[in-house]
């Protein structure tokens, strides 16, 4: 294991705590059986209501499976280029993922 996929490791497991983090604290705040707003529309209308655990739970979960795909390519990867370029993608779509649970 060389150390750019660790540091790729390492944002992704900082990301990932910072959803859940936000994920326990919205829990304990939106009152149970109230359906969670998921999607918006640009003009800022609600499209998409889900109930409180799949509404906290979905994209954390889906961005964890993403990051063992990434893990296991970055992983896979020979050349340093290669190894630069999935730093890069991983640091960049853990971010993403982040940013999108906290808004």
């Amino acid at each position: 294991m060389d150390i750019l996929g660790v540091i790729g490791d390492v944002l992704w497991i900082l990301a990932l705590s910072i959803m859940a983090g936000a994920s326990r604290m919205a829990w304990s705040k939106i009152p149970k059986g109230e359906p969670t707003p998921v999607a918006w529309s640009p003009k800022g209308d609600t499209l998409l209501r889900l109930p409180r655990g799949p509404a906290l739970g979905l994209l954390p979960a889906g961005a964890f499976a993403i990051s063992l795909y990434l893990l296991v390519e970055s992983r896979q990867a020979d050349e340093l280029t290669m190894s630069i370029i999935m730093l890069g993608l991983r640091a960049t779509v853990a971010a993403i993922f982040a940013v999108i649970h906290l808004t």
